[in-house]
């Protein structure tokens, strides 16, 4: 399962093109005037959310507090504060901060789908459910809180609703990269290559002609390898080490590929060169030690 954001990338690239802070804030008392310390708690957000996107936590951090102090009534500037609280790691002030601007903005159903996120991320489940089942309810159309629902049911194994949730959020965000790679390995993990490598050929479609990232390639490769189709298997996971480079768990899986075709003296080399990386790595031990049963190599292995 993929690794919860650190914060809502949508969220990020709206902040840093200026089509939230720019365009207006939120505020507490929408119908006072804007005055100059809710302009310079504007240009502070920007700060930090420029800050934010070059990993710069303790810079946002300080800029986002700037801004909440400089202007207490601006919504947007407690929310980048709360992003960034979060990526220095303060996660319960991260939550306590969104929750009171989930209070004051309380028919924004994107707030407690990033709660949601965050819930999930500290294994609260029960809760993060909870707060996207609240997201869903101000707006079963926010793509966002079906996919962070989705990835509740994932964690405890509910493959069925998880795949119902994501392709909920593909109905209203057709091909969004990051979800159908989430649902192709959902299907994975319910033992359903065929529909794996579909919509992984999906994925792939959604990007130009070699600028397909490599995990889609392994991906392929590991359902061709479930179909029993290990030659589609070694070029699908020869193409993924070359565009992402060599892993021990890669190279295993590429052995195994090539073991399926016959190419035993091959596999042979591939586990070495795994074990190189990793002498510990413990499936490329076994099944090195199960190919050299069957043809034994002189190169000893890393001690």
């Amino acid at each position: 399962m993929l690794a919860v954001r650190t914060y809502p990338i949508g969220i990020l690239l709206m902040l840093l093109g200026g089509q939230v802070i720019g365009q207006g804030c939120r505020l507490l008392h929408p119908t006072q005037p804007v005055e100059k310390t809710l302009l310079a708690s504007r240009q502070l957000s920007r700060q930090a959310v420029a800050a934010l996107g070059q990993q710069q936590w303790d810079q946002a951090l300080a800029f986002s507090e700037q801004a909440v102090h400089t202007c207490p009534a601006d919504l947007d500037a407690r929310q980048v504060y709360a992003e960034a609280l979060w990526a220095k790691g303060q996660r319960q002030e991260a939550l306590r901060q969104l929750e009171e601007v989930s209070r004051l903005a309380s028919e924004d159903a994107a707030i407690p789908a990033r709660m949601a996120e965050m819930q999930l991320a500290m294994g609260q489940i029960h809760l993060a459910r909870q707060y996207a089942n609240r997201a869903i309810e101000l707006n079963p159309q926010l793509p966002d809180a079906w996919v962070v629902r989705a990835r509740v049911a994932q964690q405890v194994g509910d493959f069925r609703s998880a795949l119902a949730d994501y392709h909920r959020a593909l109905s209203y965000a057709p091909n969004q990269p990051e979800v159908l790679l989430e649902i192709a390995e959902v299907y994975r993990a319910a033992n359903q290559p065929d529909r794996a490598l579909a919509t992984l050929h999906r994925l792939a479609d959604t990007y130009s002609p070699g600028e397909e990232p490599p995990q889609i390639f392994y991906l392929q490769g590991l359902a061709y390898l479930a179909l029993n189709r290990p030659q589609d298997a070694v070029e699908a996971l020869s193409l993924a080490i070359q565009r992402g480079g060599p892993s021990a768990e890669w190279l295993y899986q590429l052995a195994q590929a090539e073991a399926a075709t016959g190419r035993l003296r091959r596999a042979q080399q591939t586990l070495q060169h795994a074990l190189a990386l990793d002498p510990n790595h413990a499936p490329s031990r076994e099944l090195f030690s199960q190919l050299e049963s069957v043809q034994p190599v002189q190169a000893l292995l890393p001690r």
